[in-house]
């Protein structure tokens, strides 16, 4: 490809990109009144031509972040499925995160020392990683396990946001990452 054909094209690529990303959800003085607003008065845009910004509003979420995503007590590299929330477009100060179990436990495994605490149902901790693990295999019949990780204000107990992982069973020993909501 001619070097300079593909200079211009790049050049109008992110010419491109810089006209989208500066009129994305800027809204220009004709369709303030227009048919289709919902409202007689629409916020004035808070886009600024000047310091070429213009805000744009990203979905928040909260998911749990699980590995390894197949596991079995007889495991000897893991004390469990490692579950961590995954944050996104949401505080994360003066918050706490519950969890909460339908079967099994909660452990706490890390640094300084390595040790293997049962942590006490629900947990509730700032954000750090815990594992989930059994110890033994549920009467029949093996129904799935939910997870359920709740993002809460730290002072009024609000919750904020939530998630789900449910775990299904493979065989009677090992349990394998299903579905995460």
């Amino acid at each position: 490809m001619n070097p300079l054909f593909r200079n211009v094209m790049y050049a109008s690529i992110l010419i491109a990109l810089s006209l989208l990303l500066f009129t994305a959800g800027c809204v220009d003085s004709s369709q303030k009144n227009s048919p289709q607003a919902n409202t007689t008065e629409t916020p004035a845009s808070t886009c600024s031509a000047e310091a070429n910004v213009c805000p744009v509003d990203l979905l928040a979420s909260l998911t749990i972040d699980a590995s390894p995503q197949v596991y079995s007590p007889i495991m000897s590299s893991t004390v469990g499925i490692g579950l961590t929330p995954n944050i996104s477009g949401l505080k994360t100060t003066g918050v706490e995160y519950e969890w909460t179990a339908t079967y099994g436990h909660f452990l706490d495994w890390g640094a300084p020392n390595y040790t293997v605490n049962t942590l006490s149902a629900p947990v509730v901790n700032h954000g750090e990683k815990i594992y989930w693990s059994y110890t033994e295999v549920p009467k029949s019949p093996l129904v799935p396990i939910v997870i359920t990780l709740t993002e809460r204000d730290i002072t009024s107990k609000k919750p904020i946001a939530s998630s789900r992982l449910t775990l299904g069973w493979k065989n009677n020993m090992t349990v394998f990452v299903e579905k995460i909501e």
